[in-house]
């Protein structure tokens, strides 16, 4: 019995080992005026995307995702380099917004595609922009 819960504490430890940020990210206060809002693209596959990012706190934000690859919901944590990932996705804003905090921003999302039929890998990226 004891040989079955080793070899899945094993399989357990291994499979968790991958992070979900780069190496060295850091974590700090976001301005929360640049990131709320509705973030709307489309992706690799020429379908219509939408972000929404709200309750900015800190270095969290809760983020849904809507678009050809479904739905999901997260509470994130925003690196210091204007990233965070939600499922295979990795949000990246590039431009600050310019002058109010009416102004759109813009934004990078880039998604981890699997081939299914050889398994292999390739990163998509699209552009989002800020609608509200």
């Amino acid at each position: 019995m004891s040989d079955i819960f080793s070899v899945l504490s094993a399989g357990y430890a291994s499979s968790t080992s991958s992070s979900q940020f780069s190496l060295g990210s850091k974590f700090t206060n976001v301005d929360p005026t640049q990131w709320p809002g509705t973030w709307t693209g489309t992706d690799y596959s020429k379908q219509p995307y939408t972000i929404s990012i709200s309750n900015v706190k800190g270095y969290r934000a809760d983020v849904v995702y809507k678009g050809s690859r479904g739905f999901q919901h997260a509470r994130v944590f925003i690196s210091n380099q204007n990233t965070f990932r939600i499922g295979d996705s990795k949000f990246v804003l590039t431009a600050k917004g310019k002058g109010t905090l009416a102004s759109k921003g813009k934004g990078t999302l880039a998604s981890v595609v699997t081939n299914p039929y050889d398994g292999s890998q390739t990163i998509q990226q699209s552009v989002a922009t800020q609608q509200s």
